[in-house]
């Protein structure tokens, strides 16, 4: 009895936060599909808001911009992530304190001032340092690299990377290639659910690519901004748009990583198998 009651307040609760975290969505999607919504009903059901949107040559390219901006830094800080923590693993532990403290510097950081002080910094010299690109590449390492870290290093310890390491090195294996070959393919789960963190994190932003890139890197929350002084419903069509290509983002990295579990589990499973055979 006691049970049912737990279960039925947990069940609750979940639908409360549900209903308040689709809520707003839902109802930015009913206003970018209705003419005037002056009064409690909406009047004018149309579609012109998205077709206008499709139909704009310029909403497109702010939507690869923003793609590319958004996948590139989580690729090079994941990659510089995971050798500095074959570093620490393999040649020097001692400094895993050291690397933790860093990797969260980055949270105390707010992006205007993170993206002025780039700015300031790099803008008066020479290529590469004074590329817009290149800049705000680097200013999205630095501020996802706390979740990446994170990421990588919580599933490090659900392993024993230095035993598995060693255990290679026993069969004729370099350390790097056992690190790569071994212990970074357990990480996976940890580095898909940081990197969709930071995809998400970057995909939004708005601050540091308006004060770094400015009108050399326009991308959709820029286009974004803009729409708002056009049009209300314009603006609700161009989130909900954004939103679906997020989840549709998300959904096809865990459809992936589900597949290559399941890959995985089958090969396995013949292993074990002929091993019984």
């Amino acid at each position: 009895m006691k049970h049912d009651g737990k279960q039925r307040l947990n069940l609750t609760v979940m639908a409360l936060v549900s209903v308040y975290l689709i809520l707003p969505l839902m109802l930015t999607f009913l206003y970018s599909l209705f003419q005037e919504w002056t009064s409690i009903l909406p009047t004018g059901l149309t579609l012109r808001y998205y077709a206008d949107l499709f139909a704009d040559p310029g909403f497109y390219m702010p939507i690869v911009r923003t793609m590319i901006i958004s996948t590139v830094p989580v690729l090079l800080c994941s990659l510089i992530t995971l050798l500095a923590m074959y570093v620490v693993v393999v040649h020097h532990p001692r400094w895993q304190k050291i690397m933790q403290i860093l990797c969260t510097v980055p949270y105390s950081l707010q992006g205007v001032i993170l993206a002025i002080s780039v700015l300031a910094l790099y803008s008066g010299l020479p290529l590469p340092f004074s590329d817009r690109i290149a800049m705000l590449v680097c200013t999205y390492c630095v501020l996802i690299l706390p979740y990446t870290y994170r990421g990588i290093q919580n599933s490090l310890n659900a392993i024993n990377a230095r035993q598995m390491i060693e255990a290679a090195q026993l069969l004729g294996c370099h350390p790097l290639a056992a690190y790569l070959r071994v212990v970074v393919p357990n990480l996976v789960s940890g580095i898909t659910v940081s990197a969709m963190l930071s995809v998400s994190l970057l995909f939004g932003d708005f601050v540091v690519v308006n004060i770094i890139g400015g009108s050399y890197y326009s991308t959709a929350q820029m286009y974004l901004y803009k729409m708002m002084f056009r049009s209300g419903q314009q603006t609700s069509a161009m989130i909900v748009i954004l939103f679906m290509l997020t989840l549709l983002i998300s959904a096809s990295v865990l459809l992936l990583q589900q597949q290559r579990q399941r890959n995985a589990q089958v090969k396995q499973e013949e292993a074990d198998g002929i091993h019984t055979v």
